[in-house]
C-alpha cells in the first residue's frame, strides 16, 4: 500500500488513485455501487485482466470507508458530519464555496448534484458547466502517447451516468440537455485540442450520448420533432465531420425521420453518398445501412432489399442476395454473382475468403453436380486438412474408388509440404486407420504428436503406444530443464496412466529419472520423486 501516492472519491462511489509503479505512476480509476465494484481501469503496462493493483485499490477503498466509519461511531470523537449540522446556512455556503473554488472534483460533485437547478437564459445550462470541466482536464504525454489503454475522461463519464439516472427517473429532457451538452462541448474541445488526444481517447466519447438520445427517444413522451431539427442544425457544423459522432447523428436522424420527414432524412443521406467516390468502400456502407434500416423500421421491407440488391458491390450485400438466390434455387444467378465477385477479386490481386467457394460448394451439392462437388471440396483440403470438406470429397468416390484416392491424397500430404503438419495424420485419423496412424506418429514422433493422436490407436496398440510415450518423454526430459517442462511431463504420465501397463511403465521411468536426474531438484519434487542428494 506503501506506493499508493493519492486516492480520492472524485464524487459519490467514483474513486481514482496515483500509485507509483515499476514504469511511472499509474492512473486507477474504480466505480463502485458502494459495496462492489461495478467498474475500474489502469494505465499500467500489464497483460493481466484485472491487473494487480486494481485488487490493491479496492483494498485501500474499503479500509478507507471501515476508517470513515470508526470515526462516525460512537465514543469515536466529534464527527465531521455533527460539525456540519452546526452550522448556519450562510456558514456552510462560505465555506464550500471556498472550497469548490480550488478544487476541482468537489465543484463538479456540486455541479452533478445540483446543475439541474441552473437558471439560465443560455439554451443549454450544460453546455458552458461542461465546457468549463473539458477546459480543466490536463493530460500527460505519458498519459496516452505510452499508455495501452484508450484515454478516459472522467468528468464526461460522471455526467453519462447522470444522464442515465435522470432517464430512469423519467427526466428525459435533462438527460437530453446533458448529452447534447457533451457532444457539441467534446467536439469543440478536440478541435481545440492537440490532435493527437483524439487518437487515444476512448470511443464512447463519441458514441455514448447519441445511445442516451436514442433511449430518450423510445418514451413516448419526448419531442421527437425537437431531436430532429436538433441533428439537422449540428450536422451542418465542420467540427463533426469525419467522427463518430458525424454518424451518431445520421444514425440517430435515421430513428427519428420516419415519423418527422423521411423524404429530407433519403436525401440527406443519398447526398452523402454521391460524396463518396469508391462505393464499395465502408464509408458507402454506412450509409447505405442507414437507409436499409431506415426503410425496416418503416415498414417497408421491399425497399430495403432493393437498395442491398441494386448495390452488391458491398460484399456483405452481395452475400445476402446470394444467399436468398440459393435458398430460392435460382442457382444460375447466385452463380454469376459468385463468379463476378471472384473474376473482379482475381483481376484486382485481392484476397477473397473461402466463403464463396463454399457458396459455389452449396449450388453443386444442391445441383448434384459431382464433378463440381469433388473440385471445390479438393480445393478446400488440398493445403490443409480438414473434416468437413474431407467427407464431402470422400461421398463423390465408390468405397474401390476411394482406396486409391486416399493413397493419391496421402502422397500429396507427404510430398507437398517443405515442413511437417498434421495433415497425413488427421487423414489416417478420420479413416479409422490406426496401425497406419501409429506408425506415421512413431515416425514424426515428438511429445505433441503422440499426445495427441494415441487415443486412435492406444485401444489396440496399448504396448505399442506406451513405448512411443517413452521414447517421446525420455528424449524430451533430456534436452528441456525447468519447472514448467517437468509439469508438462507429470501431465503426460497421467495420460498415460490410463492405458493398461501404463503405471508400471511409468514406474519404470520414474525410477530411472530419479538417479539420472537426481540434481534435476524441481522434477523430483513435481514428479513426487524423493532426492537421492544429500540436503
Amino acid at each position: 500500500m506503501s506506493n499508493i501516492i493519492s486516492l480520492q472519491e472524485t464524487s459519490p462511489n467514483h474513486w481514482q488513485a496515483k500509485y507509483q509503479g515499476n514504469y511511472g505512476v499509474y492512473t486507477i480509476k474504480i466505480t463502485t455501487d458502494g459495496k462492489q465494484t461495478l467498474g475500474f481501469s489502469c494505465s499500467c503496462p500489464s497483460s493481466y485482466y484485472p491487473c494487480k493493483h486494481i485488487a490493491m485499490i479496492e483494498e485501500a477503498i474499503a479500509g478507507r470507508i471501515r476508517q470513515s466509519v470508526k470515526k462516525s461511531g460512537k465514543g469515536e470523537g466529534v464527527s465531521a458530519e455533527e460539525v456540519l449540522k452546526k452550522l448556519s446556512r450562510e456558514e456552510l455556503y462560505d465555506f464550500t464555496a471556498r472550497l469548490v473554488k480550488n478544487n476541482p472534483d468537489l465543484s463538479n460533485a456540486v455541479l452533478l448534484e445540483f446543475a439541474e437547478k441552473i437558471e439560465t437564459k443560455s439554451d443549454n445550462k450544460y453546455a458552458p458547466v461542461i465546457r468549463r470541466a473539458l477546459e480543466e482536464q490536463v493530460f500527460d504525454d505519458e498519459e496516452y502517447y505510452y499508455s495501452e489503454d484508450s484515454l478516459d475522461i472522467d468528468v464526461l463519464d460522471q455526467w453519462f451516468e447522470k444522464a442515465g439516472q435522470y432517464l430512469e427517473a423519467k427526466k428525459n429532457q435533462e438527460a437530453v440537455l446533458i448529452a447534447q451538452a457533451c457532444i457539441e462541448e467534446f467536439a469543440s474541445w478536440l478541435e481545440k485540442n492537440d490532435s493527437d488526444i483524439s487518437d487515444y481517447v476512448s470511443e464512447r466519447y463519441g458514441t455514448r450520448p447519441f445511445e442516451i438520445l436514442e433511449k430518450a427517444a423510445d418514451d413516448p413522451g419526448m419531442n421527437i420533432r425537437a431531436l430532429y431539427d436538433y441533428c439537422m442544425t449540428e450536422l451542418t457544423k465542420g467540427k463533426y465531420a469525419g467522427s463518430a459522432m458525424f454518424d451518431g447523428f445520421n444514425d440517430l436522424l435515421m430513428k427519428v425521420s420516419a415519423e418527422i420527414d423521411s423524404g429530407a432524412f433519403l436525401d440527406l443521406q443519398q447526398r452523402l453518398l454521391n460524396d463518396i467516390q469508391d462505393k464499395a468502400s465502408f464509408a458507402a456502407e454506412k450509409i447505405l445501412r442507414r437507409i436499409i434500416d431506415f426503410y425496416n423500421r418503416s415498414n417497408q421491407p421491399d425497399k430495403a432489399w432493393k437498395c442491398i440488391e441494386e448495390n452488391i458491390q458491398i460484399r456483405s450485400f452481395r452475400k445476402a442476395v446470394v444467399e436468398k438466390k440459393i435458398e430460392q434455387n435460382d442457382f444460375a444467378l447466385a452463380k454469376k454473382f459468385i463468379r463476378d465477385f471472384i473474376d473482379t477479386s482475381e483481376k484486382q490481386n485481392k484476397y477473397y475468403s473461402d466463403e464463396w467457394d463454399d457458396y459455389l460448394l452449396q449450388i453443386a451439392q444442391k445441383e448434384g453436380d459431382v464433378p463440381a462437388i469433388r473440385s471445390i471440396s479438393r480445393s478446400f483440403i488440398n493445403d490443409k486438412f480438414n473434416d468437413h470438406y474431407y467427407r464431402i470429397y470422400k461421398s463423390t468416390f465408390t468405397s474401390s474408388e476411394w482406396t486409391g484416392e486416399l493413397e493419391k491424397l496421402l502422397d500429396h500430404y507427404g510430398g507437398k509440404k517443405n515442413f511437417y503438419d498434421d495433415s497425413p495424420a488427421d487423414l489416417l485419423a478420420a479413416e479409422g486407420a490406426a496401425e497406419r496412424l501409429m506408425l506415421h506418429i512413431e515416425k514424426h514422433l515428438s511429445t505433441d504428436s503422440v499426445e495427441k493422436y494415441h487415443r486412435y490407436f492406444a485401444a489396440d496398440f496399448p504396448e505399442k503406444t506406451l513405448a512411443l510415450f517413452r521414447k517421446a518423454i525420455d528424449y524430451y526430459a533430456e534436452q528441456n530443464t525447468g519447472r514448467s517442462y517437468y509439469e508438462r511431463i507429470a501431465d503426460l504420465f497421467r495420460k498415460m496412466s490410463k492405458i493398461p501397463g501404463g503405471k508400471a511403465v511409468i514406474a519404470d521411468m520414474k525410477g530411472q529419472y530419479k538417479i539420472k536426474y537426481r540434481n534435476r531438484r524441481a522434477m523430483m519434487e513435481v514428479l513426487g520423486l524423493k532426492s537421492t542428494t544429500s540436503p
